[in-house]
């Protein structure tokens, strides 16, 4: 098995990309690095700084290089006898316009090829989408929420964000004007009646890519196109209209601050812009990890760390089948925070878990214990708040709770009570509404 005796951390981003690796790469060989421990390298939102906000695991981050660069760099890290840590995030995606399989649930809802890889708690409602400034009424009366045709497809337009329309809206918005639409149209719009009986969903992506690709190239003739521009004009002109288009979709736009107290997925923490994967559904794992997979096999990458392996379904699972993934000699750590007089679940097949143990350990020596009576007395009259440091956790942590995860609260309330875990007498004691 692979064993990394001495690891460096590069944090890539755009401005520190795989050229800039390449340029320090003699540096690390001087310092006598064993192991590369990368950020994750997979397509992200533009810009990210972090990488954790993942648009496509598919995809070698375009900001940072290509897939042949990565090649290229591991074979001079071979010839100076380095190996690659990669951390890898199979928690949660960008919840962001440019993660197509995410759009694609948007567009589409349960007919979308993608509806089974999101963790969507209340799939009987409409997906929240908690990125507006103000409520939908609001937004639409200010003008803020607009129609428009981007990418082949109508959106509904926030600022820079553009979310999909659903195709059961088209026909609404294609005969939005008094005028009539032109024959090539009219015998498009033909087409969607029947493409709406379609269950299948590979069969209607495969309809509906043809249906998006005619309206293209009716886009590309100035009759054709003029019509449509109109037919935009006339829905944002008309705001019931608009607001009745933008309640067909199976999906929500709502005020951020809506999941302080309800939320209808589950997220990464109170981050709305990390939505969270269905992980431990086998399609959803092959198809997250297959670029993972492909590089572990080609030796570019020697080991894994996986990140914030508590919030997967079950993490067992997933490290069992991650490991088979992966292979015997590969080296996999998982990110996990361990409470003082917590251990490792001994059955996860693993090397061990990321230092952060060690690292209290470490700031421990930087640390002058001798001050630590005057500093709690400074802190206290700061403050003006004597209580312990547990009694302040556990302040802290309820307040986060009730005040901006009350829709997870719910949510757990709600499991709980449907498991039966109680007898239902002693629920009133638990949640007394």
């Amino acid at each position: 098995m692979y064993n990394p005796i001495s690891t460096y951390r590069i944090q890539f981003h755009k401005d520190f990309s795989f050229d800039d690796l390449q340029r320090i790469l003699p540096y690390l060989r001087k310092l006598g690095i064993g192991t590369l421990y990368a950020s994750p390298v997979f397509k992200a939102v533009p810009g990210s700084v972090h990488g954790y906000d993942s648009l496509d695991p598919q995809q070698v981050n375009p900001e940072l290089g290509s897939e042949e660069q990565l090649e290229e760099i591991s074979r001079e890290l071979k010839s100076a006898g380095i190996g690659w840590l990669q951390d890898i995030v199979p928690n949660h995606m960008a919840y962001d316009p440019r993660n197509e399989w995410l759009m694609d649930v948007l567009e589409k809802g349960p007919q979308s090829l993608y509806g089974r890889f999101f963790d969507i708690t209340g799939h009987k409602e409409k997906l929240m989408v908690p990125f507006l400034g103000a409520t939908l009424d609001e937004a639409l009366s200010n003008g803020e929420v607009k129609l428009a045709y981007d990418n082949q497809r109508f959106v509904l337009q926030y600022y820079e964000s553009a979310y999909p329309v659903n195709p059961r809206s088209y026909e609404s918005i294609l005969t939005a004007t008094e005028a009539k639409p032109n024959q090539a149209l009219s015998q498009l719009l033909q087409h969607l009646p029947q493409m709406h009986q379609v269950e299948d969903p590979g069969t209607y992506a495969q309809q509906w890519n043809e249906f998006r690709q005619q309206l293209a190239a009716l886009m590309k003739h100035e009759a054709s196109a003029e019509y449509i521009r109109k037919c935009i004009d006339a829905v944002n002109a008309d705001t019931d209209l608009l607001k009745r288009i933008a309640g067909e979709q199976s999906y929500r736009l709502c005020h951020w601050q809506e999941t302080d107290t309800r939320i209808n997925y589950r997220r990464f923490f109170t981050v709305n812009g990390l939505i969270c994967l269905n992980i431990q559904d086998p399609q959803v794992f092959q198809a997250h990890h297959q670029l993972a997979e492909a590089l572990v096999k080609k030796g570019i990458f020697n080991g894994l760390r996986i990140d914030h392996i508590d919030g997967l379904h079950d993490p067992n699972q997933y490290l069992e089948d991650l490991r088979q993934l992966a292979g015997d000699d590969a080296y996999i750590v998982v990110e996990k925070i361990l409470e003082p007089g917590e251990g490792l679940p001994e059955e996860w097949p693993i090397q061990g878990n990321t230092g952060y143990d060690f690292l209290s350990i470490v700031n421990n020596l930087f640390t002058g214990k001798s001050a630590e009576k005057a500093f709690t007395q400074f802190y206290q009259k700061l403050t003006r708040n004597r209580h312990s440091i547990h009694r302040q956790l556990h302040e802290k942590k309820s307040l986060i709770l009730h005040r901006h995860m009350g829709g997870e609260l719910e949510n757990l309330y709600r499991l709980f009570s449907q498991l039966n875990l109680v007898e239902k007498r002693q629920l009133s004691t638990i949640h007394p509404d």
